[in-house]
């Protein structure tokens, strides 16, 4: 005759499949947060920035850009068929409407040029401009 002992401290099978389905939907959730952006690192945003371009000047002028948008994050490249180079006088400062890029006085490159803004934290380009006989 054999004797059976039974383990009257073993949890229940319902109870254990609820725990793993909580178990699942708790790492489901913290997934989902993760990915998103809910949590962790937080994305920097680009910002909204207006430029007006005049042919007749040389020069691109701010029309509008968002509030707290520093110069330092712009990088300014300056491009012709030979060679490139960027902004010989920094800009400095918060960036606003009305802040002006002068094609003659601010770079050193002559012929056509293009000029691109470059916001440096997010890789993001703001905008290209081409112009003649700089």
């Amino acid at each position: 005759m054999q004797k059976r002992i039974l383990n009257q401290n073993a949890v229940s099978a319902v109870i254990g499949v609820i725990i793993m389905v909580a178990i699942t939907v708790a790492m489901a959730a913290v997934a989902y947060a993760y990915f998103t952006g809910m949590i962790g690192e937080q994305k920097t945003a680009t910002p909204a920035i207006d430029f007006v371009k005049s042919d007749t000047e040389k020069t691109i002028t701010v029309a509008a850009a968002d509030v707290d948008t520093e110069w330092n994050d712009i990088n300014i490249t300056f491009t012709n068929v030979t060679s490139y180079a960027y902004l010989t006088v920094p800009k400095i400062g918060i960036m606003k409407a009305g802040d002006r890029i002068d094609l003659f006085n601010d770079q050193i490159l002559r012929g056509k040029v293009t000029v691109t803004f470059m916001h440096i934290p997010t890789n993001a380009i703001l905008g290209t401009y081409t112009f003649d006989n700089v």
